[in-house]
């Protein structure tokens, strides 16, 4: 009885956790229904109106190195996430009945605070304190579950928009993100320890990878922003989101080759899917064959895709196979970073180092979109986007092997557990 009720436990959090990632990172993929009428409503430009998106992604980068530094401090996470909820409660009421863009702009400020302390960074935190063994599953289920969320919400804002208007309709919106926020908040402590457990699967040892680089051992080399290591860790993940971004543009390259408007959504989705079903896949391969190997796996989908998407050969089919492919690039961009960073820095360094790179991630995005725009406008074709994203994946890859090399051949950074 003792046992089940432990286990009990880190089934609460594993669901909580996925609950949390379905509303705080998959309902805001699908946060574009709403810019039409609100575009419409406040008699604004689209770019007007999509701005308060872009400089609340960009908030949220450049707050969640203050959320790690509140817990290093000895925060409780429960306060943390009280205060955030609230923000993100608050801002969600101001936009939906912002009178002006400017007015959304400023809500979207808060609203990046709050979101800051609960996506992508305190989600794989969680995951990371409470599971040892299956964590790259668990991630992968967590962040597949954001997909998910996205796409069975598009359609359900969308007819609640055209049913209540879209002011009545981003209230439901912003409502269900905080319920899915609440289980965490109440029964999920950040720790395991906090309730007198260890880390699921932490005494287990599994014979069958001991000879391979289990997503769940660490060699916790010392975090130093300007080492070579953490350098290139974050030139692979620049490279990783530029190479995301080009989803943005999915629907209108079909359109360039010719394809009409349904096509270049079904291209759209096609990524999409290759998005959901890349992170379970890659966690679970993670979990078998080791971080490095399971990005290199993803990457070399991600060249085929584009590839195939550059040619264009063998007409719409061949195109969506192709888009399917792209799409695991987002394994990488979120899972797979997220993996390499706890595997090369540890357990103890992981909140410091990933948060730097959130930043560097949200920085990379912005200007990600708005390259690949430049380059069609340059040239009149979306060739040499997709040529760049090519050439990422090659450094990308570059930086995959030195840092395999570094980390496993040459540690000559101190670790930090020595």
């Amino acid at each position: 009885m003792e046992e089940k009720r432990l286990n009990i436990r880190y089934v609460v959090v594993a669901v909580a956790v996925c609950l949390m990632a379905c509303g705080t990172m998959g309902l805001p993929n699908a946060y574009g229904v709403f810019y039409t009428p609100m575009s419409d409503a406040l008699g604004a430009g689209r770019g007007a109106v999509t701005m308060h998106m872009s400089i609340s992604n960009l908030i949220i980068g450049l707050f969640t190195p203050i959320v790690a530094k509140s817990l290093a401090h000895n925060h409780k996470i429960r306060n943390v996430l009280m205060v955030a909820t609230t923000l993100v409660l608050v801002s969600g009421v101001v936009i939906a009945f912002a009178p002006s863009a400017l007015i959304m702009d400023v809500a979207a400020v808060v609203r990046g605070i709050g979101f800051a302390a609960v996506s992508m960074f305190i989600i794989t935190l969680y995951i990371g304190n409470w599971f040892q063994k299956g964590r790259g599953t668990i991630t992968g289920i967590a962040l597949s579950g954001s997909g998910i969320g996205s796409a069975i919400a598009s359609p359900i804002v969308t007819a609640c928009i055209g049913s209540f208007g879209y002011q009545v309709a981003y209230l439901g919106f912003v409502a269900f993100t905080v319920l899915t926020i609440l289980p965490v908040m109440l029964f999920c402590p950040l720790t395991p320890e906090e309730v007198g457990l260890k880390p699921y699967g932490a005494d287990e040892m599994d014979e069958d990878t001991a000879d391979a680089e289990p997503a769940s051992e660490d060699l916790g080399l010392k975090l130093v922003l300007l080492s070579p290591t953490f350098i290139v860790l974050v030139v692979f993940v620049i490279a990783i989101v530029l190479i995301t971004t080009l989803s943005g543009h999915m629907a209108s390259l079909a359109q360039d080759y010719g394809y009409s408007a349904q096509v270049g959504a079904l291209l759209l989705s096609a990524s999409m899917v290759g998005n959901v079903v890349s992170k379970f896949a890659l966690g679970a391969i993670a979990d078998r064959i080791g971080a490095f190997r399971a990005c290199v796996i993803s990457l070399v989908t991600t060249l085929v895709g584009l590839l195939l998407i550059l040619f264009n050969l063998g007409g719409q089919a061949a195109l969506l196979a192709s888009g399917f492919l792209y799409g695991t690039c987002f394994s990488i961009g979120s899972l797979g970073i997220s993996l390499l960073t706890r595997y090369i820095f540890g357990d103890a360094q992981y909140a410091d180092a990933y948060s730097t790179i959130s930043l560097v991630t949200s920085v990379a995005s912005a200007l990600g979109v708005v390259a690949s725009g430049l380059a069609y406008d340059v040239t009149g074709s979306y060739a040499a986007p997709i040529i760049a994203g090519i050439v990422l994946v090659g450094v990308a890859g570059g930086c995959l092997a030195y840092l395999h090399w570094r980390v496993t051949t040459r540690p000559w950074e101190k670790r930090a557990r020595a």
